[in-house]
């Protein structure tokens, strides 16, 4: 398969990302600072030899690209703060409680209130926010069972470790917070709705870098078999 990565306007990714409006689905009420850019990362649709590739493949293949990008980005001292805003249903957000912690109860998160008092059919929105380690992180990419696909959006945030608890303790996009947090941010990223791409957003990261790291780190997974990536541009 052949990953591509693309530089967009700022001011037009949430657009791209087909994400809500407003709400914990939508953007973070921040506005990035000049210097901050945006990168896309995608998987094509025709692989080297032009044989096309399903959505359900990209998707599957982009599963396996979402944690090597955050490992390939995050720097030395950074934590990981990953968060999960989706529907509380089978298939979508509610398989993200088993990996709340690691194996021996181990790490940190927060979970949002969330209720039903109308007994009519409906989508529940909820929010969680976990700090995994690097297996714990994969873990979470790569569970089918969890949505991303379809209504869960992932975000990833790379940040020193005095901001970790407030950053878990956010759910609202609207908090007042963020432009306390964001500005320390190595990078964030965000799946785009449906996992048909990647957005990263970062002011540390220039393009060849980005693209240099991303790659290396792609055709080393490849080669250890936790990945499948054989091509970027």
């Amino acid at each position: 398969m052949i990953v591509r990565i693309n530089q967009l306007e700022t001011s037009r990714a949430e657009e791209e990302a087909h994400w809500a409006s407003q709400g914990i689905l939508g953007p973070i009420q921040y506005t990035w600072p000049a210097g901050w850019q945006v990168f896309e990362v995608l998987i094509l649709e025709q692989d080297e030899r032009q044989q096309e590739l399903n959505e359900e493949f990209r998707q599957s293949q982009l599963r396996l690209v979402l944690p090597q990008t955050i490992a390939a980005l995050r720097e030395q001292g950074e934590e990981i703060v990953i968060r999960l805003d989706g529907p509380v249903a089978e298939g979508e957000l509610l398989a993200a409680y088993r990996h709340l912690t690691e194996s021996d109860q181990s790490g940190r998160f927060a979970v949002s209130e969330v209720q039903k008092l109308d007994a009519a059919p409906m989508d529940v929105i909820g929010s969680v926010r976990i700090q995994p380690s690097p297996q714990g992180c994969a873990a979470i990419c790569h569970d089918k069972e969890l949505g991303l696909h379809r209504s869960v959006r992932l975000r990833a945030f790379s940040i020193a470790e005095q901001w970790v608890t407030p950053l878990l303790d956010i759910t609202r996009t609207d908090d007042e917070r963020w432009g306390e947090i964001l500005p320390h941010a190595g990078f964030v990223l965000s799946t785009s709705r449906g996992l048909r791409s990647l957005q990263v957003t970062s002011q540390r990261l220039a393009p060849q870098e980005l693209k240099t790291r991303l790659l290396q780190r792609l055709l080393a997974a490849a080669r250890s078999g936790a990945g499948a990536a054989t091509a970027a541009e």
